[in-house]
């Protein structure tokens, strides 16, 4: 099948589950060509962007929603062009107003969080025109449910591919009396809880990874870093930390990526009752569970922690889990089962 995957800015580091995603839906054999808004600094090669430079994003602003429906319309001639198929628009943010003015080939629209519950554009538009509505997780499916309850609503885990799944565990030595290793990894915004870590891990060794508006007040971040050092990153920790809460406009997580990735390797995670992290974040099993924007009850169930045998414990109990629940194949399959 000839695809045509409509994103934001591609590719961009905190958005590794749509290059997987792509990457996986060729490697099923699919020709997939990649439409992104706008260019980040490292740029690819293969993918066409609409709104290449600073000028293109300055008419663009000047020019609203005609520029929107200028690059639609240019894209959907592309896509007559070349003999695309379907079209796969990513947030139901600009990228899938964009696809609104591509023509009539099916619409697959893959919803995430912030794209639901704060940017979203004429989304009960885009929903009746999709042919399928995809989401990250149950809490987001639900949610879209009660807002669109005869829509064709389904929940495709975004998962990790078998290089994540039959990598062996790391080794985690450690000297005794250590201090607790305590990793967080995401962009540095309010819906990620990060500036509660300073005080709940203050024993502990604290990094985090990633990079956003709230980086003044978290000097201590690291900045984005590549995909083999986060990885080695889950290595070195011994919990990862994911204390989301709802930000004040509304915004949230789906199910992190990172939490996913971080059980694979082996890592138990404290993270926050909220959005879809209790999806993959079983309580006392692959983690621990707190009430989000806690800061006490987070730094207690770092402290649980200390205690290495609890932490393999949950630790094996989380890998099994990813590799049982959160095969990328599974979620290829379901896209393709419903692009057919």
């Amino acid at each position: 099948m000839h695809l045509a995957y409509i994103v934001g800015t591609y590719p961009q580091p905190s958005e590794t589950f749509i290059a997987r995603e792509v990457a996986g839906m060729r490697a099923r054999g699919h020709r997939v060509d990649v439409y992104s808004l706008f260019r980040p600094e490292a740029a690819d090669a293969e993918t066409v962007y609409g709104w290449p430079n600073v000028l293109a994003r300055a008419v663009r602003r000047a020019s609203g929603m005609a520029a929107v429906r200028a690059l639609g319309r240019r894209w959907g001639a592309r896509f007559a062009a070349t003999g695309v198929q379907a079209v796969v628009a990513h947030f139901g943010s600009q990228p899938s107003t964009v696809a609104l003015y591509t023509g009539d080939l099916p619409l697959l629209l893959s919803l995430h969080a912030r794209d639901i519950y704060v940017e979203a554009e004429r989304l009960p538009e885009k929903i009746a025109r999709a042919h399928a509505v995809v989401t990250c997780c149950d809490a987001n499916l639900r949610a879209l449910r009660e807002r669109f309850p005869d829509a064709p609503l389904h929940r495709v885990y975004h998962g990790l591919p078998a290089a994540w799944l039959d990598a062996p565990l790391p080794a985690r030595a450690r000297v005794p009396g250590e201090a607790l290793r305590v990793l967080a990894v995401g962009r540095l915004v309010e819906k990620k809880g990060f500036t509660l870590l300073p005080t709940a891990a203050a024993s502990c060794t604290l990094r985090i990874l990633g990079d956003g508006p709230l980086r003044a007040a978290l000097p201590m971040a690291e900045g984005w870093q590549s995909p083999d050092a986060v990885r080695a990153a889950y290595a070195w920790a011994d919990v990862l930390a994911c204390p989301s809460i709802i930000a004040a406009d509304g915004d949230r997580d789906g199910l992190p990526n990172v939490v996913v990735e971080a059980m694979a390797t082996g890592l138990p995670v404290v993270g926050s009752a909220v959005a879809g992290i209790p999806e993959a974040v079983l309580d006392g099993e692959t983690g621990l569970l707190v009430p989000p924007g806690n800061t006490p009850a987070l730094a207690a169930a770092l402290a649980r922690y200390t205690d290495p045998a609890l932490r393999a414990r949950h630790g094996a109990h989380a890998a099994a889990h990813v590799r049982a629940h959160f095969a990328a194949e599974a979620g290829f399959a379901q896209i393709e089962a419903l692009l057919r």
